[in-house]
């Protein structure tokens, strides 16, 4: 992966992660405290390192007797099939919604309490605007303006900081629609668009694809579509996975031609140039790239056989820096969303893919209350998501410091 960008007085320089220059990320995962942020450092030679989380207890066999230790409880066990559904707003600590028989329900991570907000769900492919106000069902938006319907796409994002629009990505452009039905606007910037995301706090545009000269890569915008710059490119390697972190970092996924799978983090170094750092490697497919937004450092995603929608048998949900406890790391699982202070829903699939799954909420700073670092929810879930009120959005990073690479 390259990455374009201009030092002072140092003309134009494109690094590659496989030289002397490349950085790796070492996240020191033993936490001490729930509001505590992990602790970052970098090395020129040392691969990012991991700590497991305290193991689940297992059966003590003695020379006359067997103890088995019994899992956890479900913090909710059953999910009320009648009575009114409604949106309300979200709680400033988070919610956990989740679709099971049809229905969306919220419930509080603390207490189990549970609340229909949608009745005659049809679907779980899901997702909540950045302020929770505004749910996504698919292409049928809910909001406080009332119901939409989105136009057909490929994708389908919010924008921010308020979420009064979806942007709607196909590979023949990108375009945003306001929920309230006030009208379209028409965003495109590259020849083709594979994906693209917003910028947590709206100014900026983050997208893969093809530029009108044919430059392949990943470029940033403007929110109305203007001023492109290539960002990261690699002409063995496809771009997937665009993302923010929670200080305002790109971060994306680079499949390599030659078989290894990386993720990678666009950062202005000291003497004004971009790098791309590895934040995780493998020669596994790496999807569900997740980064919180509520800490600068966690990122999850899923690893697995191969990309695709929905569970996979050999997929398993990870954090990069910090092992999942059992029963998860050995279940097919993929992460479900962020939730603030340090905490990820994981859905796990027991039974297998053909069947519900598990939700549990994962404390990767390992937070008092926590059964070995994952709590079980529910069971029997159809879908989940985070219902959260995004923090003050970070930074953005230093255009002034990228190089648009066309010809003059």
């Amino acid at each position: 992966i390259a990455m374009l960008g201009r030092g002072t007085g140092a003309g134009y320089r494109s690094p590659s992660l496989r030289s002397v220059r490349r950085q790796i990320l070492v996240v020191l995962a033993v936490i001490t405290a729930c509001n505590s942020a992990p602790v970052e450092t970098t090395t020129a030679t040392t691969a990012a390192s991991t700590t497991s989380a305290t193991a689940a207890p297992t059966a003590t066999t003695g020379s006359e007797t067997t103890t088995t230790v019994a899992g956890p409880t479900a913090l909710v066990d059953e999910f009320p099939v009648t009575g009114p559904c409604d949106l309300g707003t979200a709680a400033v600590d988070g919610e956990i919604t989740v679709v099971v028989d049809g229905r969306l329900y919220d419930v509080a991570p603390e207490t189990g309490q549970t609340r229909c907000l949608v009745d005659n769900v049809t679907s779980t492919d899901f997702s909540w605007g950045p302020q929770g106000d505004r749910l996504r069902l698919d292409d049928r938006v809910l909001s406080p303006e009332g119901a939409l319907t989105l136009p057909p796409a490929t994708g389908y994002e919010w924008t921010a900081p308020t979420g009064r629009s979806v942007m709607l990505v196909d590979p023949g452009g990108v375009s945003k629609v306001a929920v309230d039905g006030s009208g379209t606007e028409n965003i495109t910037f590259l020849e083709t668009t594979d994906d693209a995301v917003y910028h947590p706090g709206g100014t900026r545009v983050l997208a893969i694809g093809t530029d009108p000269i044919g430059q392949y890569g990943m470029f940033m915008a403007s929110n109305t579509g203007t001023d492109p710059v290539l960002l990261a490119f690699d002409e063995g390697a496809v771009l997937t996975e665009p993302g923010w972190t929670g200080a305002g970092e790109p971060v994306f996924v680079a499949a390599h031609a030659d078989g290894p799978w990386h993720i990678h983090k666009v950062v202005v170094t000291e003497d004004g140039f971009l790098d791309g750092p590895i934040l995780e490697e493998g020669g596994f497919a790496l999807d569900r790239l997740m980064a919180s937004a509520h800490d600068p450092l966690l990122i999850a995603y899923r690893q697995s056989a191969a990309t695709a929608s929905g569970c996979l048998a050999e997929g398993r949900a990870t954090v990069i820096g910090v092992d999942l406890p059992e029963p998860l790391a050995n279940l097919a699982s993929e992460p479900a969303g962020w939730m603030p202070r340090e905490r990820l829903l994981v859905l796990s699939y027991p039974g297998g893919c053909d069947n519900p799954a598990d939700l549990w909420l994962f404390s990767a700073g390992f937070c008092p209350g926590s059964v070995y670092g994952a709590s079980l929810i529910a069971t029997s879930v159809d879908g989940a998501a985070a219902r959260t009120v995004a923090p003050e959005p970070p930074p953005v990073i230093d255009v002034g410091s990228i190089i648009d690479p066309a010809p003059a």
